[in-house]
């Protein structure tokens, strides 16, 4: 995704953008268990925690077709 459509999407689904670097946005969202949720254009992922979210380290993902 781009800013743009992050930015509606986040809007939208009531999360957040992040820029992952190369031009890739995402949207997140914390839960309420601490853990988050990343979505792109390509995939949905879970991770453990921020830090495993900054690090890139999911411990799940659904490939978007």
């Amino acid at each position: 995704m781009n800013e743009i459509q992050a930015t509606s999407v986040a809007e939208g689904l009531g999360g957040k953008t992040w820029q992952s670097g190369g031009g890739i946005w995402l949207v997140y969202f914390e839960r309420n268990d601490g853990r988050y949720v990343a979505i792109s254009d390509e995939v949905v992922c879970e991770y453990e925690s921020r830090e495993a979210f900054e690090s890139g380290q999911p411990l799940s993902s659904i490939r978007i077709i």
